[in-house]
């Protein structure tokens, strides 16, 4: 007699924060971290069918390696449902130091996978001791009609033309430093990355610091 796994019963969407020593853990150790905080806490995390199955606990997108961020986005499938206040609160002191959750909130169960739904990242990315001509480079950036770019990739070159990608750039000046505000696509038809913005500036990436701000979804 065969039987039917039971579904979940609810999905949350945590926001949170990444900053201190958390920009410095990899995308799947940093998702080790919150499936590891929630199993501390008790709760019952769901977990996927088949022969491997693994905790359903997807973040929207990979962070570089070395950027804080103020509004990443992970999504939680529960076999037990879990008060949202609640949990936020506990999750403060569950989760290493750098993370910190923002919001929680519960969605559909039945809407697709978070991943999926990301469409852009918007970025700020402070320059020290940058060029006198930055504004007018990134003027000329802008008004560019296609931007051809090499990036190489696990021992491979990979062109695009980065121009399409790059939705929106400004920049602003503080105290000898430049400020890089970027809105980049971000899709499975393929995304940019502010270190191919600022090579393709004409500068190196060298002492740049980056933070994604915000992740857009479609």
């Amino acid at each position: 007699m065969s039987t039917q796994a039971t579904p979940p019963v609810q999905r949350l969407r945590i926001t949170f924060a990444v900053d201190g020593p958390a920009k410095y853990v990899p995308h799947l150790d940093i998702t080790r971290a919150w499936v590891r905080a929630l199993r501390r806490l008790g709760l019952a995390v769901a977990y996927s069918h088949g022969y491997h199955p693994h905790p359903r606990v997807a973040l929207a997108a990979p962070l570089p390696v070395g950027y804080a961020a103020e509004w990443e986005m992970l999504e939680v499938f529960f076999d037990e449902a879990v008060a949202l206040e609640e949990l936020a609160a506990r999750l403060c002191g569950a989760l290493p130091g750098g993370l910190t959750v923002r919001e929680v909130e519960a969605v559909p169960l039945q809407a697709p996978p978070l991943a999926s739904q990301v469409v852009a990242a918007e970025y700020a990315v402070v320059i020290p001791q940058p060029p006198a001509d930055l504004q007018a480079r990134v003027q000329r950036l802008l008004a560019a009609e296609s931007l051809p770019f090499m990036r190489v990739r696990r021992d491979r070159e990979v062109r695009f033309d980065l121009r399409p990608r790059i939705l929106r750039a400004e920049v602003e000046q503080r105290d000898g430093e430049a400020v890089l505000t970027l809105q980049l696509t971000h899709g499975p038809e393929g995304a940019a990355r502010p270190e191919d913005v600022v090579s393709a500036l004409g500068m190196e990436w060298g002492e740049a610091r980056a933070t994604r701000r915000r992740l857009i979804l479609g």
